[in-house]
């Protein structure tokens, strides 16, 4: 049997992802068949497990990718830019690549949600690039006083994605109509208007 090679490996592993993404928005984590996954793929059942040891972990490497993805995609800012400029290239990028895979990133957030505690937990990457760099942003933010020091760096974090979460929600309900286009905008206005230093 011949051996694959790296570059083919890459391939097929990117074939994989690809189609599991699309399996995943339509089906969910539950009712999606990893057999179907490798065939959209155009590869043989099975195939999948040379490179994803379960779904779960398929589930979690398309996430690790989407996050890579909008962390490659943002705008180069400078760190000297200012804190809002610095979180508006940064939601741009991930409104983008949200957009390219709307479809599962709307059943990602639902089966997160819905696994709670340590079973969200698994279903997420271990290291998420955009996190890491949301936190460095809240910190230059606060020692430049532009953000509230009464307030954590975490607490800046977890308003600030709770923000843009809850107007992805309010996108995705049966009645939404948010632009998604318009999310970083509004989530920066209502974010800055509330963790801006008090003057």
């Amino acid at each position: 049997m011949p051996r694959v090679s790296e570059a083919t490996k890459v391939e097929y592993r990117a074939r994989l992802l690809e189609a599991a993404a699309a399996e995943f928005a339509v089906h969910g984590l539950q009712g999606a068949r990893v057999d179907d996954i490798a065939l959209a793929a155009g590869l043989a059942k099975g195939t999948i497990y040379n490179y994803f040891d379960s779904k779960e972990h398929v589930f979690r490497e398309v996430i690790a990718s989407w996050w890579d993805r909008a962390a490659e995609a943002r705008s180069a800012v400078s760190d000297d830019a200012s804190t809002a400029d610095r979180l508006r290239a940064m939601l741009e990028a991930d409104m983008a690549v949200i957009r390219e895979q709307e479809d599962f990133a709307r059943v990602a957030f639902r089966e997160v949600l819905l696994a709670g505690g340590e079973d969200a937990r698994q279903l997420l990457p271990a290291s998420d690039p955009l996190d890491d760099a949301l936190v460095q942003i809240m910190a230059d933010g606060r020692e430049r006083g532009e953000l509230r020091d009464d307030l954590t760096v975490a607490t800046l974090v977890r308003l600030f994605a709770a923000t843009v979460n809850g107007l992805l929600f309010e996108r995705w309900l049966p009645d939404g109509d948010m632009p998604i286009e318009e999310i970083p905008g509004l989530a920066l206005d209502y974010f800055v208007a509330g963790a801006s230093v008090r003057g």
